[in-house]
């Protein structure tokens, strides 16, 4: 395999882009493609996608997004988009001509700043640590820091050589809801019926700003993690901050804006795959609503999609309002997937990667029930895997004392679980990824395919040519790609233009208006499909254009421009210019 298409480790922000740096050394020199930063942070790093052409920069095609690590504790996602990138390199090498018929977009990571602050000291945010609440709307709030310096471990992570990361405290409490685990006692997990003292409380390490000396904050209160990005796309968005983190309104995040402004200007957009951990699940839309509230021609795409995809990465495929709703009745909002669907048109679907639910044995469904109830005999299979696996990095880290001067007596420790449950242990990462590259094959077949042929057509009259323009779908998808798309940009049609004539006038009009085309997809109504049913949607179309030739032996020719709104520019030539 090459060398960057598995990597065997996390990679912090130096190491991302340096990766990207040579893969982008690797693209054939025929082929164009772009390195671009689309937005600095605030905290000054680039937050880079990389365009690729095949045909050249400046044909427009349909065009097939990837991205990841929108939460920032999410890194094998950034592995996985950059495995995709290598898989498509050598495709093209390969002259593998059908990946020619798209364009590409890869955006590794998307939230820089969160991420490289856990690869740093540890800190765990969903996205980013950043936060514009004043200190008299926060009230009393965890402030984490270190509070004792860890040691060393034998690691390849730079996090683990910081003494200064920071970890979690425990502290006894006979109303505590968390315990030692009488097999394992290094294992911390959540106090059952039938559990004996002593119990914890678990918070994050660090002091309380605000602190009136008697009420502690929730661990989950802290003054720099305000805002979820996968909460913050103008889809279905509320101004719910203290349930889903959704930002004081769409949009408030450097990132959000970026991808949102970015992707809006790439209007051949037909797939987006947005990659997060873990469950070993694809999920796409509608998150508010069952699929019988979806049009006809999207639910079957998605239907048809959910059955490849299973076949080709063994994880299975859901509705997410039907399966992946953590609250009944609350379905998520102002997420990623739902704006490029239901805004941009794009058929989208979160992948969360690593199955360690179905490892653990759950394999229930709604597959959102695969996160309920882990008891002990859960937590004790992932402690004795992190054990026998995972250099027990999740649970080798000794308690210390250490006397807080506002809670007493506590302990402090870690429990790095990025490294084992959010995201598979580094040896696995090859494991994991190796079912996702596939997938590039049949996102490329996916495409709307328009094909354009010119013949010439002989009349009674010497001096009087026709020349018929058929005009073709031969991709699955039709060329408005959506029913989505044709709500949220309207129904386009297809202009075709007459932009050149040598030897020759054209009779009648030099422009026509076409109705787009159907692609081959199957329409999931309840019933077979049969020959005998035989067609019912148009993927093709034919002009029949009269042009008056100067003289009878002169070569004529003439130039046809096909414009799909949604596509691109598609030109075919009768005759030599």
């Amino acid at each position: 395999m090459p060398h960057y298409l598995f990597p065997n480790k996390y990679l912090n922000y130096q190491d991302m882009m340096a990766d990207i740096d040579a893969l982008c050394t690797q693209f054939p020199k025929k082929i164009d493609f772009e390195k671009i930063e689309i937005a600095k942070t605030p905290e000054g790093r680039s937050l880079i996608a990389i365009r690729v052409y095949p045909k050249g920069k400046s044909i427009e095609q349909p065009t097939l997004w990837f991205d990841a690590n929108m939460h920032s504790l999410e890194f094998i996602g950034t592995n996985t988009v950059l495995a995709h990138m290598e898989n498509l390199i050598h495709k093209l090498t390969n002259n593998e001509t059908k990946y020619n018929t798209v364009n590409y977009v890869f955006v590794p990571r998307i939230c820089p700043d969160g991420t490289e602050q856990y690869f740093t000291d540890g800190r765990r945010n969903r996205s980013n640590a950043r936060d514009s609440r004043k200190r008299k709307e926060l009230g009393s709030y965890w402030k984490r820091e270190c509070l004792i310096d860890k040691e060393e471990r034998n690691i390849p992570l730079d996090l683990f050589k910081n003494k200064k990361r920071i970890g979690y405290m425990r502290k006894k409490s006979t109303s505590g809801i968390w315990v030692c685990d009488e097999l394992y006692p290094q294992l911390m997990r959540h106090r059952e019926l039938g559990d004996c003292e002593p119990f914890y409380d678990i918070y994050h390490e660090g002091v309380i700003e605000n602190y009136d000396g008697m009420n502690i904050p929730s661990a989950r209160t802290l003054g720099d993690n305000e805002v979820d990005l996968n909460r913050n796309f103008p889809a279905e968005w509320s101004p719910n901050q203290p349930e889903n983190m959704s930002g004081r309104m769409s949009l408030s995040e450097v990132e959000s804006k970026a991808i949102a402004e970015f992707a809006s200007k790439i209007p051949q957009i037909y797939f987006w795959l947005n990659y997060h951990t873990f469950g070993g699940v694809f999920i796409r839309p509608l998150e508010s609503q069952e699929d019988s509230a979806m049009n006809i021609l999207d639910r079957s795409v998605y239907q048809t999609l959910d059955k490849k995809i299973e076949e080709i990465t063994g994880y299975p495929a859901v509705s997410g309002h039907s399966e992946f709703t953590y609250i009944p009745g609350k379905p998520l909002q102002g997420c990623l997937t739902t704006f490029s669907y239901q805004a941009l048109g794009a058929y989208s679907y979160v992948c969360e990667l690593w199955d360690l639910p179905a490892r653990i044995g759950r394999s229930e469904r709604p597959f959102i029930k695969r996160y309920d109830f882990w008891e002990k005999k859960e937590w004790r299979k992932i402690f004795e895997y992190d054990r026998d696996q995972n250099q027990s990095i999740i649970f080798g880290n000794p308690w210390k004392s250490y006397q807080h001067e506002q809670l007493g007596e506590v302990e402090i420790s870690e429990f790095p679980s990025q490294f084992g449950i959010c995201n598979p242990p580094q040896k696995l990462i090859h494991e994991v990824i190796q079912n996702q590259v596939p997938l590039l094959s049949l996102l490329v077949d996916l495409a709307p395919q328009p094909k354009i042929e010119t013949k010439i057509l002989n009349t009674q009259e010497k001096n009087i040519k026709n020349i018929e323009l058929s005009i073709s779908n031969i991709g699955f998808l039709p060329t408005y790609v959506s029913e989505a798309r044709n709500k949220s940009q309207g129904n386009k049609k297809i202009i075709v233009e007459i932009i050149d004539v040598k030897n020759a006038s054209l009779i009648g009009n030099s422009i026509y208006l076409l109705e787009p085309l159907a692609g081959y997809c199957a329409i999931v109504n309840g019933w077979i499909n049969s020959p005998d049913l035989g067609s019912n949607s148009c993927s093709s179309k034919t002009l029949r254009i009269p042009f008056a030739v100067h003289k009878e032996n002169d070569q004529f020719a003439v130039v046809f421009k096909v414009s799909f709104s949604h596509l691109g520019d598609y030109f075919a030539t009768f005759g030599e210019i």
